[in-house]
């Protein structure tokens, strides 16, 4: 399941429920169905990600990240298949009362994030042996997990909603981009398409610092309307010190420890996000 990362789909969902409460909208029932099919939606793709990058020989013995149970045989292939199932069907089970509530939109949505969830390394054109990791994250992890959150506890769409899911989806995409300079050696050597393996790992070193930058960058849009949004600043000096971290490093093993200081880079970001939006 990958727990180290599981902010990425915990962030938007928050930030969206900060949002809807400061204008008097919450509702305990759909936030709780929300962060479930959330984290559903990230653990299903996650489990499809284990499973079919072992197939696809993107995950062997020689990997330097962190264990994949398929790949070190821990679970076998048809006990990963039935948990990839039993995940989507958990998932759509606590997505029921959310379309019951957002109707089209949120069923569209849901069904949609569950296909490309699998179809991310599935298929014969899986989105990210393709190069298309990088936009599926920040786009399904930030805008659109905001405003879906957003609009399930305020039966409305909002710009503030689409600008405040820039910031979870580029570090999110940051994430990804440090397991991808990561496993650069293992992508090529499987012919997995990733930014990286199209640009090389330079260009991913600069990724990772304009996804952080952008991030940051974000905040300003609520400067007149949510000034204490920009306390996220306080995040820079800790950001500052991943960012040499990626361009110094000289062991891939060392991104490891990177990633998941990203994802409490995150953490840090979201928690100082809502709270700066509440005063």
């Amino acid at each position: 399941m990958r727990p180290k990362t599981l902010i990425a789909s915990i962030s938007p969902v928050l930030i969206a429920t900060t949002m809807s409460i400061k204008i008097g909208n919450f509702d305990w029932l759909i936030f709780l169905c929300t962060m479930c099919t959330a984290l559903g939606i990230q653990i299903t793709t996650n489990l499809a990600n284990d499973y079919f990058d072992c197939l696809k020989g993107a995950d062997t013995c020689q990997r330097k990240g962190f264990i994949r149970v398929t790949q070190a045989k821990l679970v076998s292939h048809k006990k990963m298949r039935q948990a990839i199932m039993m995940s989507t069907l958990l998932t759509l089970l606590s997505g029921i009362y959310l379309v019951i509530i957002g109707k089209a939109l949120i069923a569209c949505l849901l069904i949609m994030s569950l296909c490309l969830s699998i179809l991310y390394t599935a298929g014969p054109y899986p989105l990210a042996y393709l190069g298309l990791g990088d936009l599926f994250v920040w786009f399904f992890f930030g805008p659109v997990a905001v405003c879906g959150a957003y609009y399930l506890q305020t039966g409305s769409l909002s710009l503030e909603a689409l600008l405040a899911g820039i910031a979870p989806g580029a570090i999110s995409t940051a994430i990804l981009t440090v397991n991808n300079v990561r496993d650069i050696d293992e992508d090529l050597l499987a012919n997995k398409k990733t930014l990286v393996t199209y640009f090389g790992k330079s260009f991913g070193k600069w990724e990772y610092l304009f996804c952080l930058l952008t991030a940051f960058g974000s905040a300003f849009f609520f400067y007149d309307s949510h000034p204490f949004a920009l306390c996220t600043i306080l995040c820079l000096l800790p950001a500052g010190m991943l960012v040499k971290t990626m361009f110094t490093h000289k062991n891939p093993m060392e991104l490891n420890l990177l990633l998941i200081k990203t994802g409490q880079l995150l953490c840090l970001f979201t928690a100082l996000f809502c709270i700066g939006w509440m005063l």
